[in-house]
């Protein structure tokens, strides 16, 4: 994924998606065995945004604090906790 494609999704309003049509994220389940790649292409192939994702019926606009990490790393760290 660009970074142009990540700014696209992180500008993304709630306003812009269908709560219908997005994936609960309580419905995801991560294979811990699977290397990480692997794990946040699946998780990106599912979600579509991760930035605005769903959690039952509550839709959720997801940042990341700027402490001194990457996006990626910040990223990488929030998959492992799924």
């Amino acid at each position: 994924m660009t970074a142009e494609e990540y700014r696209n999704y992180l500008d993304q309003d709630f306003s812009d998606v269908d709560i219908n049509e997005m994936t609960d994220l309580r419905m995801i389940k991560a294979d811990g065995n699977k290397p990480l790649q692997e794990r946040r292409d699946i998780f990106l192939n599912k979600v579509g945004n991760p930035y605005l994702v769903r959690i039952g019926n509550m839709k959720v606009k997801v940042r990341f604090a700027n402490n001194g990490i990457s996006m990626e790393q910040a990223f990488e760290n929030m998959l492992l906790s799924v």
